[in-house]
């Protein structure tokens, strides 16, 4: 059975694990090239088996970095996602607040986007995260009780695609327009629209380079990209397409009083 698979298969990562941690301090110091599908560097952080990473990063090792005993160290200086950029960008204070939404996940749930809601939360970017944590100053959430407070976050749109749209939307005067399932009702409906409209009015033109390398607002990219599927474009149509977008908010912020 497919469940029974699953274990077996989270059963043998465990292990292996395990044995890399147990064999770690035994190994001879000097070049030791990555053989095989995993690294053997990979280990358990913490004495009770629970905190999966790097042995050799420099946070296990007193500032002293060994990663280049892998034979791979710039690819793992290199190496990073979306959301752990978004996490970094934020202060300090702001990281303490989201991160207890994954209070009580282990190492494997928490690197799963489907069990860990930070990474759902930090698509939506470092604007909308940064202003209800200021919003929020002084209260803590924990998964279940944030959810419940701000429903707009069920919504099933892909955040990368839709925060520059809600970054244009939401300022601090009207932050509780996320306590509000309505209002994401409306959202999605005119993120949809606009979507739409913006496939229909875009001139596709040869030569056109990729969207994500222009010099505009990355949100805005993303929204090109991610929600209207425009994966190449020139300069001067993007920004022909931005002022849209940027008028078609205006006018439904009037038309839906969010202010």
């Amino acid at each position: 059975p497919a469940g029974y698979e699953h274990i077996q298969h989270t059963s043998i990562i465990k292990r292996i694990l395990r044995e890399n941690t147990l064999l770690f301090t035994d190994r001879e110091e000097g070049l030791s090239p990555i053989t095989g599908f995993s690294c053997w560097a990979l280990g358990y952080l913490d004495k009770k088996y629970r905190l999966v990473g790097c042995l050799l990063h420099p946070a296990q090792n007193e500032g002293l970095d060994l990663r280049y005993r892998i034979n791979y160290g710039d690819k793992c200086r290199r190496e990073t996602c979306p959301e752990s950029k978004i996490f970094l960008d934020l202060s300090i204070n702001e990281r303490k607040f989201w991160v207890r939404l994954a209070d009580g996940l282990d190492s494997f749930s928490y690197s799963s986007k489907k069990n860990n809601p930070l990474f759902t939360m930090m698509g939506w970017g470092a604007v909308t995260l940064r202003l209800i944590a200021l919003c929020e100053a002084g209260n803590t959430f924990v998964k279940e009780s944030f959810f419940r407070a701000y429903p707009f976050f069920f919504t099933r749109l892909h955040p990368r695609a839709n925060a520059y749209l809600l970054n244009k939307l939401v300022r601090m005067e009207n932050i509780d327009l996320l306590k509000s399932e309505s209002f994401r009702g409306q959202f999605e409906a005119f993120s949809v629209d606009i979507s739409g409209r913006l496939e229909q009015a875009a001139r596709q033109m040869p030569n056109a380079i990729r969207t994500h390398l222009l010099t505009l607002d990355p949100y805005f990219l993303d929204f090109l990209r991610l929600s209207v599927g425009l994966t190449k474009i020139h300069l001067k149509e993007a920004v022909r397409l931005n002022d849209m977008v940027n008028h078609a908010v205006q006018k439904f912020q009037e038309e839906e009083d969010l202010s």
